[in-house]
């Protein structure tokens, strides 16, 4: 991908606010001047993560990740960080005219046959359905509403009941084996047939869009299982992947919402009524990895399950693993156990519309669920349900909500208000966050002087000058980069600036995470040059003692007479020089 040039990266970064860009992935409170959130780079529970509207940096207090609104989108998104800046721009309105690869994510070369195979296969089944012989497959999905528009969005196609799949892969050399091991053909006696046969076929596709398994559906009245799903592969885990993730993302970021169903018909139908920012956990339980790659499209979720007993009990677990990172769901429950898909073709778009302009919050539908069964003229199922209840209002931190629900609580249950606060640990409510601060190690003087110097550094053209005609040599490695770089961007743009520095850094985490680390140093912000002269002699006497340490090293283990000497001299004018 062509290098963006600093200058037009600086540009990018004065054009959009960091908090706007991560308020996108992340839900923020202000606190004073800052923000904070539950950092995603390690496994937070408290907002350990800082965000700095003045600075434009964030900073975890906890795990020390921290960088410019190009590296979070960079770390977060697991892109390039030219990538992030292109990621960046487009959310600035900025236009580069550059083109990004087409996956950002290389295809590991151990795997791309297995890609490949399925490019192969998924362009035959698209030709197949066109042909005389998809002329019903055609008529079924038109019945359900599914025109050739939909049909080439989806990549839908067709596999016939002849093994033509087999015989087309085998004739271009792949192998029964290799075949078998990506489920889509079998293999009996050396013979080798089509899994998939006489079926719709709609593809499922990993989060860059390659075809990587594929769901069959029956279409004319067989006998036959209505679909055959593609069995878990070397490339394909339902667990890792999201269905339309790849199509959805551009469409969440748009409108700023993300609404989950479970099946990929629930997926399409939605589409063929303009609603894209959609995606489908395809029948499992909401992984761990589900939920972050939800998370990463955007903070505001709905989720839409089936309308049955077990699309509720799925919404319930979807629940508490989006709870687990920091996301709080809205909720949409379809009448007489529709699915999303049925729910259109058989109540219309505008009900639909209805029900997702206005969801109910997590919180209702806890109160539905948990008094769903309660019969309320028995006292021990009231408390029952209140007690639950009062475990969810624990957790409610909007004092207007807090209030409100008790009442209604209250009022269904004829349970006095001040008998359910007194269940309720309000202390919860009213926590102060604490942030645990990472351990530094106290280095020794002549670091610490190094570091010092590093922060008057970020700060003035005379620190830098002062290193640049004095200083040819730091102990520590990581500040010895860090001070060449100040010095080449000092050199190309005659200031410094910390967050603009950091940009200048790119994607080099190393040296951005300890700059903003002694940027945090309690030291006083007026330069003195004095106190900069003192750094510098302590940093020459560092060198001159890790010099010392050397030669008494070599000394003693140095067997050549003439060069023994040699090194006692230089000894005893180093020894003499420290004095």
């Amino acid at each position: 991908m062509e290098k963006i040039p600093y200058d037009i990266i600086l540009n990018i970064q004065r054009k959009v606010n960091i908090v706007d860009v991560i308020a996108e992935y992340l839900p923020l409170e202000q606190k004073g001047k800052n923000y904070f959130a539950i950092c995603p780079f390690h496994d937070d529970h408290n907002p350990s993560m800082s965000i700095s509207p003045e600075k434009q940096i964030y900073t975890c207090f906890v795990c020390g990740a921290s960088g410019n609104v190009f590296n979070f989108v960079m770390n977060y998104e697991k892109v390039s960080f030219t990538k992030a800046v292109l990621m960046v721009a487009e959310k600035a309105g900025v236009n580069l005219n550059l083109k990004a690869e087409n996956s950002e994510k290389k295809i590991d070369s151990s795997l791309e046959k297995y890609y490949k195979i399925f490019e192969i296969v998924n362009k035959f089944y698209q030709n197949n359905i066109k042909t005389t012989y998809g002329k019903k497959a055609v008529e079924y999905l038109n019945r359900r509403n599914l025109d050739d528009a939909v049909i080439k969005e989806f990549q839908i196609g067709l596999s016939f009941d002849d093994n033509s799949a087999s015989k087309l892969l085998t004739s271009k050399g792949y192998s029964n084996e290799d075949l078998e091991k990506i489920g889509l053909c079998g293999v009996k006696d050396n013979f080798c047939y089509d899994i998939f046969r006489n079926r719709i076929m709609f593809p499922l596709s990993d989060l860059e869009g390659h075809v990587i398994g594929y769901s069959g559906r029956i279409y004319n009245g067989e006998n036959d299982n209505k679909y055959v799903n593609s069995k878990e592969s070397i490339i394909f885990k339902k667990g890792l992947l999201l269905y339309n993730y790849h199509r959805a993302l551009k469409y969440a970021r748009e409108k700023h919402q993300i609404i989950v169903v479970e099946g990929f018909m629930d997926v399409i139908r939605l589409y063929t009524i303009g609603i894209k920012n959609v995606v489908a956990t395809m029948g499992t339980a909401i992984t761990k990895e589900h939920a972050d790659l939800i998370k990463k499209l955007s903070k505001n979720v709905v989720l839409c399950f089936d309308g049955d007993n077990a699309g509720q009990k799925a919404t319930i677990s979807a629940l508490e693993a989006l709870n687990k990172i920091g996301l709080d769901p809205k909720i949409i429950r379809l009448e007489e156990n529709y699915d999303p898909d049925d729910y259109v073709i058989n109540k219309g778009e505008n009900n639909f519309l209805g029900h997702l302009n206005n969801p109910l919050s997590s919180l209702e539908f806890k109160m539905d669920v948990n008094k769903k069964n309660i019969n309320f003229n028995d006292f021990v199922e009231i408390s029952k349900y209140v007690n639950e209840m009062s475990k969810e209002l624990e957790k409610i931190t909007d004092k207007v909500v807090y209030e409100l629900t008790i009442k209604k609580i209250s009022k269904e249950t004829n349970v006095d208000v001040d008998t359910i606060k007194a269940l309720i640990n309000t202390n919860i409510k009213e926590k102060k966050i604490v942030y645990e601060k990472p351990k530094v190690a106290i280095g020794n003087k002549y670091q610490k002087a190094e570091e010092f110097l590093v922060y008057y550094m970020l700060r003035s053209s005379e620190a830098i000058k002062l290193y640049q005609d004095n200083i040819s040599y730091f102990s520590n490695r990581l500040l010895a980069k860090i001070a060449i770089q100040i010095l080449e961007f000092y050199n190309k743009n005659n200031y410094i600036n910390v967050t603009d520095f950091t940009i200048f850094l790119e994607d080099k985490t190393d040296l951005i995470n300890e700059v903003l680390r002694i940027d945090k140093l309690n030291l006083p912000e007026e330069l003195k040059i004095e106190q900069i002269n003192d750094y510098i002699k302590t940093i020459e006497e560092g060198i001159v003692k890790e010099e010392i340490r050397n030669l008494k090293l070599k000394i003693k283990t140095e067997s050549d007479i003439t060069k023994k000497i040699s090194y006692l001299e230089k000894l005893a004018k180093l020894k003499k020089e420290c004095k």
